[in-house]
Formats: structure tokens, sequence, C-alpha cells
């Protein structure tokens, strides 16, 4: 097997164990491994000289279809991410609203009332 190709596999390995520190929220692993990994594919690149052309395509066009699930996975997270701050955002302004009605002397009482 070709160097450049070998190098192409550990990068996809890589890539796999990036997937699960996504989904662990591991963000220091995922750092360090998407790191590795670049470093991984610049060295393929280097090394393609005397690699099969039709091999080497399909193995990148395998890499690039994984790194566009690994990008789509990361931005179904942040979406996620962004709905709970605004959800946490809103009960916030709830609670703070609630504090100043008990705060209030006139909404203490109405609040005593209701109770």
């Amino acid at each position: 097997m070709h160097e450049s190709i070998r190098l192409l596999n550990a990068a996809l390995d890589l890539a796999r164990q990036e997937a699960d520190a996504l989904a662990a929220e591991d963000e220091e692993l995922l750092e360090s491994l998407c790191a590795e990994r670049e470093d991984l594919m610049a060295k393929a690149w280097e090394r393609r000289d005397g690699c099969n052309a039709k091999e080497l395509e399909a193995k990148l066009r395998e890499v690039q279809a994984f790194q566009q699930r690994l990008t789509q996975k990361a931005l179904d997270q942040a979406e996620t991410l962004r709905e709970a701050l605004k959800d946490s955002r809103k009960q916030g302004k709830g609670l703070s609203g609630y504090h100043k009605a008990s705060s209030d002397p006139v909404g203490a009482v109405y609040l005593r009332r209701r109770s």
C-alpha cells in the first residue's frame, strides 16, 4: 500500500475518533485529534507522487465525505446549544420578573395573597 493511502487511512481513523469526541463533547481531545489529522492529511498530499491516481482520488473522496458528516454533526450540536441558550435566557427573564415582583411591595402583597 502506498504511503499516501496509508496516511489517509490513518486520517480517517482519527476522523472517526473526532466524531466520538464530538459526541462526548470533549473539546480538548477534539482539538488535538483535529490538529493531528490535519498534519496527516498534509503529509499524505506531500507524498502522493507514485500513488495510483484513481486509488488516491477514491480515498480523498472518502475523507471528504466523512469530513462533511463530521461538519454536519458539529453544526447540529451548535444549533442544539444555541436553542438551549435561548431557552435559558427566556427562563432567566421570567425569573427576574418574578424576583422584581416579589421585591416590589405591591407585587409581594399580590404574590402572598395568591399563595
